[in-house]
């Protein structure tokens, strides 16, 4: 699929402000009126969510706040977690745009040296075992300088360049239509292996901690339902998300 012919960003929706943008695309997708490729845009969210009930806070128009719908034939044959590695890939892709070197920190989140500047939420509906839709909520820190969690950076952060949060969307729309060809091309072995290529820590000696307590282990890949691979002591270990912190 050429850039021109995909959907993703030909409906785009700008709101100053809604309680979350995934919220307002569940609604829209009820009401006939959001269909794949439509991208909601919010300058404010009053109640933004992270993964597992976290709360992604963010000064208003400072940052990219937006939701992707997916639900064409194409992404209705993908796993939940495939679509995951494609979004942060494209994350990473379009920060490369910009000159910056991000990471992604399993499962989703990005990273910029040991700072978060993105995180992403994705919700997806089944009929029976097949995916129906998925709503990919994003926020990236854009031009936010004071965070109260400490572990947090934004693009302005790094580069000291203030931007314009709209013409970002549109650069990161392109990016996504750019990397659809590894969908359209069912290259689900190269998604992955690009996916591991960016993942924070691999092959990296570290210090995590579980339910057992704090432990030394190395990353050494995800599986293909997405749980994370550590070797530790000898023994593979498997973690789903929020089962293993990096410390």
């Amino acid at each position: 699929m050429s850039h021109s012919t995909s959907l993703f960003g030909s409906h785009k929706i700008i709101l100053s402000d809604v309680d979350s943008t995934n919220n307002f695309a569940a609604k829209l997708i009820n009401e006939g009126l959001g269909g794949h490729g439509s991208v909601i845009m919010a300058e404010n969210q009053s109640n933004g969510r992270g993964q597992q009930g976290s709360i992604w806070q963010s000064e208003p128009k400072l940052n990219l706040l937006f939701s992707i719908i997916l639900c064409s034939e194409q992404f209705s044959k993908l796993k939940p977690i495939q679509i995951n590695w494609y979004v942060s890939l494209c994350l990473v892709d379009f920060l490369k745009e910009t000159n910056i070197s991000a990471f992604i920190k399993w499962p989703n989140d990005i990273m910029i040296g040991e700072k978060k500047v993105a995180g992403m939420l994705i919700e997806n509906k089944f009929h029976g075992s097949r995916l129906k839709q998925s709503i990919v909520g994003v926020g990236l820190n854009v031009n936010q300088v004071s965070f109260k969690f400490s572990k947090a950076t934004s693009m302005r952060l790094q580069t000291d360049i203030e931007y314009s949060v709209e013409e970002l969307l549109n650069a990161f729309i392109f990016t996504f239509r750019k990397n659809e060809y590894i969908l359209n091309e069912n290259r689900i072995i190269d998604l992955k292996k690009r996916y591991l290529e960016c993942l924070f820590g691999l092959n990296e000696q570290r210090v995590f901690k579980d339910e057992s307590g704090e432990f030394k282990g190395r990353i050494i890949g995800v599986d293909d339902s997405g749980q994370l691979l550590v070797q530790s002591q000898g023994k593979e270990l498997t973690f789903q998300n929020k089962e293993i912190q990096f410390l």
